[in-house]
């Protein structure tokens, strides 16, 4: 059996988030730059770069938070979050076909993300598309909790009257509740794998998996916590549920491809890092454990063979 996977290195960005921390974001980013030089985890290196972006447009600084969600980006394309954060931006920028554009990505990937889903639909409204948005919203509000808040049915009768900037304020305080109870168990199971309490942490992970079927980032996020407990078929199911929401999510497909080959399935462990370089050949860790384990060399994308014609 393969030895256990070794652990992320968390730190590595403490020296930028505590820039950010002091409101110095374009040295945040500067030293973000100087350790992805380095190579490393991109998961790790897009949250921190999140957290400049968050930091940065709190502080009102819109082209630093705009530049470190495009580095993240870089990094990791796939992640629907980051593409509705820099919509958020470019709207305070009043970039609106951009922000529409980023909103569209973002539910490319996530159809069933809330937040972008009323960010469109407020858009749309401002861009005298009342009707469209009105039924977004409705639709909405029978799908999702958050339909039942208060604020988010007030929203939708400011939006209905036309006064835009009241509803932006209910949808946000809407969405924003929606989410701090996620928050807080996904910090509570934080603390408690770096506590090494991994029971509780793990059931800290199926819960919120429990409120939020539909979020690939929390099977992903409890598949790194199975795979740090040497679960490996649980690991392998947790990604497998993450790549079926989200196929393009490809740092769950390595983890999956990691899982497979403590399992014992090393040919199918590299297929799945094959499919990875094939879509993002400068994947870091792909790149790495394709090469220690001896896969064929893989093409990219655009050296697939293209289907034949009549």
């Amino acid at each position: 059996m393969s030895p256990r996977p070794p652990e992320n290195p968390h730190h590595r960005f403490d020296a930028v988030l505590r820039l950010t921390r002091e409101g110095r974001f374009a040295a945040a980013l500067a030293d973000a730059e100087r350790e992805l030089g380095e190579g490393g985890d991109g998961e790790i290196a897009a949250g921190a770069l999140a957290e400049v972006a968050r930091a940065a447009l709190a502080g009102g600084d819109l082209d630093s938070a705009v530049r470190a969600l495009d580095r993240a980006l870089a990094l990791r394309p796939a992640h629907a979050d980051l593409h509705y954060r820099r919509a958020c931006v470019l709207l305070r920028m009043k970039r609106g076909s951009e922000a529409r554009a980023a909103l569209n990505r973002a539910l490319e990937i996530n159809p069933r993300y809330v937040a972008a889903r009323i960010e469109l639909a407020q858009l749309d409204a401002r861009e005298g598309f009342l009707g469209e948005a009105l039924g977004t919203l409705r639709e909405l509000s029978r799908e999702a909790p958050l339909g039942e808040s208060e604020d988010f049915r007030q929203g939708i009768g400011r939006l209905d009257r036309g006064e835009w900037e009241e509803a932006q304020t209910h949808f946000g305080r809407a969405v924003e509740s929606h989410g701090d109870e996620l928050r807080r168990r996904l910090q509570r199971s934080e603390a408690l794998l770096e506590g090494e309490d991994f029971a509780r942490a793990l059931t800290e992970l199926h819960q919120a998996i429990a409120e939020h079927p539909a979020y690939p980032d929390l099977h992903a996020r409890l598949g790194r916590a199975e795979l740090q407990q040497g679960y490996w078929d649980d690991a392998a199911a947790s990604f497998g549920r993450a790549l079926e929401l989200n196929p393009s999510f490809h740092d769950a497909r390595v983890g999956l491809a990691t899982a497979l080959e403590a399992l014992g399935m090393r040919a199918q462990a590299v297929d799945q890092l094959t499919l990875v370089l094939e879509r993002e050949p400068a994947h870091a860790q792909a790149r790495e454990l394709h090469a220690r384990w001896g896969g064929p060399q893989p093409r990219s994308a655009a050296e697939a063979p293209r289907p034949k014609t009549t």
